[in-house]
């Protein structure tokens, strides 16, 4: 049987990355840990990692839309990993013989992933960590303007 090891992140989105670092690492202290972009290309959606304590941490990703005002944010993704190759392979399985629609497996530079929804529509990803990655601030190639204060500080 498999299982999990730890919540890796919680995702959310924004349409205004600057204004949310300034409140997330600004306002209540928290620490950005990493900077890219989604899919490593220069011309994805900005993808920041800020870490909470504890160990634990979520994602920021820019969004392309986001609801109007009147409607509440909603959770992006949920992110699970599991420890071996085998465990993720019969957690895949699993879903599948269950009826539950999988996305495809997709390689990352840190491994593999794959992401699902729940009963309530909520959409979970397990992924396996085969590569250990680095933490970067540099992943960014056009840093929001706070990032780039951060940075000069460094």
């Amino acid at each position: 049987m498999f299982s999990f090891t730890h919540i890796d992140h919680v995702a959310i989105h924004t349409k205004d990355m600057e204004a949310t670092l300034q409140f997330y690492c600004g306002i209540l202290g928290m620490r950005l840990a990493n900077t890219g972009r989604v899919g490593g290309k220069p011309q994805g959606r900005r993808h920041y990692n800020v870490e909470i304590g504890g160990g634990n941490a979520f994602a920021v990703f820019e969004a392309e839309e986001m609801p109007d005002e009147n409607t509440p944010q909603t959770l992006s993704h949920l992110a699970l990993p599991v420890k071996t190759a085998a465990e993720f392979e019969e957690a895949y399985n699993r879903l599948k013989d269950n009826g539950v629609k999988v996305t495809d497996i997709t390689k990352r530079d840190y491994g593999k992933t794959f992401y699902f929804n729940d009963p309530n529509g909520i959409q979970l990803q397990i992924e396996l960590q085969e590569h250990k990655t680095e933490n970067t601030l540099d992943g960014d190639p056009d840093p929001v303007p706070y990032v780039k204060k951060l940075l000069a500080k460094a």
